[in-house]
């Protein structure tokens, strides 16, 4: 059973993250879905596309939605090399600091490198 991130395909720096993941995925344990993908609607119609787009979400094996810095805590969680780093979000108090630096960021990923950030024109779009 595999954990599922979906991201946004549509965002240069999104892709170049799960490319990152993939890198340090060496057991297979993450699949990337772009959140833009009609496979990502069917098989999660629980998460909608406006959800997605708006933070990174993670399904764990089990079903459990994971969501924004909570998201990201649990995949590092799941990669030996970056382990140490999710471990660090689960000090008492870290993702109330996280959240709403991860939130700014995402919020705000298209502004990241001007318009070589996004593809499609999505960056004037949001």
């Amino acid at each position: 059973m595999r954990y599922t991130m979906l991201y946004d395909g549509n965002c240069r720096i999104c892709r170049s993250q799960a490319a990152l993941i993939a890198g340090y995925d060496d057991h297979n344990q993450i699949e990337l879905l772009d959140a833009n993908s009609t496979s990502a609607r069917e098989r999660f119609p629980q998460i909608s596309h406006e959800e997605a787009m708006g933070q990174l979400h993670v399904v764990g094996p089990d079903g459990t939605i994971y969501r924004g810095a909570e998201a990201v805590r649990e995949i590092l969680l799941q990669l030996p090399t970056l382990r140490g780093l999710g471990e660090l979000l689960r000090l008492p108090g870290a993702l109330t600091l996280a959240q709403p630096v991860y939130e700014l960021i995402a919020r705000n990923r298209y502004l990241f490198g001007g318009s070589t950030t996004c593809d499609d024109d999505a960056c004037r779009r949001r």
